[in-house]
Order: C-alpha cells, then sequence, then structure tokens
C-alpha cells in the first residue's frame, strides 16, 4: 500500500520568483478582468501584523488578493493543492499546507510563527470554495489559533465578489471590513471564547460580501 506524500507545512518567499511575477501579475489582471474594486485598503496596517478573513468563492480569489497590499501575503492553503508544479510554486510564493480535517500541530506554529514576524498572513475561514455568497458556518480554527498570541491581532473579514461570474471581463470587488482585534489574558473558557470569536468574523463577514456584491454590481 502507497503512502500519500504529506504536504509541506512549512514555506518561505523566494525574492527573486515572487517579484519577478510582481509586474506580470500586476498587469495580467487589469487586462482579464474589466474593473476590479478594492475598498478600505487604506485601514490595513503599514506594519503588515494582520490577518485576512476573506470569502472564498473562487480560485481566483488568492490571485487577486495580492492587490491589497505592497508586501508579500502568506496562505494557509488547503493540503490538497500542493500537487506538482503547482505545489512547488506556491509554496515558494509564501504558502503553507494544511490538512483541514486534521490539521497537523506543525502547520499551526508555522502560522504563529508568520505572525509573530510580524507577516500578514491569509486563512480562508469558510475552508474552501463556497460559490454562493451565504457564508457558511466557519470553522473554529482562524479564532483558536489568533487567540494563543499574547499581543492584540487586528482580522479583517474580507467580502469578494464576482459579477456575474468569476469569468473573463468580469468586474471584481474586494470589501476589506473593519478589523475585529484579539484580546490576550482574557480568563475563562478558551473553547467558548473562539466560538464566540468565530460567530462575530461570521457576522462581519456576511455583511462584507453584501457590500462587495452591491459594488461589483454598480
Amino acid at each position: 500500500m502507497r503512502h500519500q506524500k504529506m504536504a509541506p507545512t512549512t514555506s518561505h518567499i523566494l525574492p527573486w520568483l515572487y517579484w519577478g511575477l510582481w509586474p506580470i501579475h500586476r498587469l495580467f489582471l487589469p487586462l482579464y478582468f474589466s474593473q476590479i474594486t478594492i475598498v478600505g485598503r487604506e485601514h490595513l496596517p503599514r506594519d503588515g501584523r494582520f490577518v485576512l478573513a476573506p470569502k472564498h468563492c473562487s480560485r481566483w480569489d488568492p490571485v487577486i488578493l495580492p492587490l491589497v497590499c505592497p508586501y508579500p501575503l502568506r496562505f494557509m492553503t488547503n493540503a490538497i493543492e500542493f500537487g506538482g508544479v503547482q505545489g512547488w510554486f506556491i509554496r515558494r510564493l509564501g504558502a503553507f499546507a494544511i490538512n483541514l480535517d486534521r490539521p497537523q500541530p506543525s502547520s499551526l506554529r508555522h502560522a504563529l510563527d508568520i505572525l509573530k514576524a510580524g507577516q500578514p498572513l491569509v486563512i480562508f475561514p469558510e475552508g474552501g470554495i463556497v460559490r454562493d455568497q451565504v457564508i457558511r458556518p466557519l470553522r473554529p480554527g482562524l479564532a483558536r489559533l489568533v487567540l494563543q498570541l499574547d499581543r492584540p491581532l487586528p482580522i479583517f473579514p474580507v467580502g469578494i465578489a464576482y459579477h456575474p461570474q468569476p469569468q473573463f471581463r468580469a468586474r471584481v470587488a474586494l470589501w476589506i471590513g473593519s478589523p475585529l482585534w484579539t484580546t490576550p489574558g482574557q480568563e475563562g473558557n478558551r473553547k467558548q471564547q473562539a466560538q464566540d470569536f468565530t460567530q462575530q468574523l461570521q457576522a462581519a463577514l456576511q455583511a462584507a460580501v453584501l457590500e462587495a456584491r452591491k459594488c461589483a454590481q454598480s
């Protein structure tokens, strides 16, 4: 019986690869889509220490999200995406693998190391692509992760919408909502705190999606 090769739970950015692709990326997207609108970008901290929690409705999402800031984003990515040439590239562009059903401690440690180093991290809280505009019940992993940090951290809900569909010449809108801040040192039940934070994020993300949808349609 063959054992499936485990996806890498760490990552790094190759500067020559990232910055070599940067101008191509910036030129290609405005040519492919008819309009890309980003609202709320000015609210992101300049030091890069934050989490983006976007709606995940298309495979285009992780390609478009780097437009929100001038420095590299790190991505927590489903382990099934790390096969072959694609896996080689995305790992060296800053993505690392997470098993959505059984997260490995090494993946979570790597995510914490990224945040402690002051780098922005993208986590899709729905856990995968959900093509409709209604937010499915969020996984609690994001809340459990960020509540382990000993410093306050802003988590930004990001609504993403494509009109009419994620396709050639579509209009795209990203709506960055107001941040939810973690409060380190809280006493009480950590599991309940994670559930409460997840519910707040769910409501904030749904609101951001509705705003993004209106923006894409206008």
